[in-house]
């Protein structure tokens, strides 16, 4: 009995260790709203958790700073030229507005995504939105 607990667990661990690669690695959360990227950081987007380790996407990578308050997201992101996140344009930064909600259909969550914007559009909602600032920020992938 006890080698064959002491089996079992192993081989719960091998698989763990194997599913590694497909594992989702959460950067943030608030609410919903989840920072993850699946295999490499440079995959990093924000995504509503649906349950289940289930997402979907709303800001695509590569999402390397993020900000919230009680009523927006604010996302900074480099558009990733392929969807390894290894091919990822530091020249270029867009900015979103994510509007927040509670409501259960995804519809509605990505009808109040904002975006991309420039940097002066994104800086004058800014200011007539009173947006919060950018909180966490991965160096990194900056």
């Amino acid at each position: 009995m006890r080698g064959t607990a002491s089996t079992i667990a192993l081989l719960v661990a091998v698989l763990l260790v194997g599913c590694d690669g497909l594992w989702l690695d959460t950067y943030w959360r608030s609410e919903k709203y989840v920072l993850i990227a699946v295999d490499a950081r440079g995959q990093m987007s924000l995504s509503v958790d649906i349950g289940n380790g289930m997402s979907v996407g709303l800001v695509g990578p590569t999402v390397f700073s993020i900000g919230a308050d009680d009523t927006h997201i604010v996302v900074k992101q480099h558009p990733s030229n392929d969807r390894s996140g290894k091919s990822v344009d530091r020249t270029t930064t867009h900015y979103f507005v994510v509007t927040r909600t509670m409501s259960p259909d995804l519809a509605a969550r990505q009808q109040g995504v904002r975006g991309p914007l420039g940097q002066d559009e994104f800086d004058r909602l800014a200011a007539a939105l009173s947006l919060p600032s950018f909180s966490k920020t991965f160096d990194d992938l900056r």
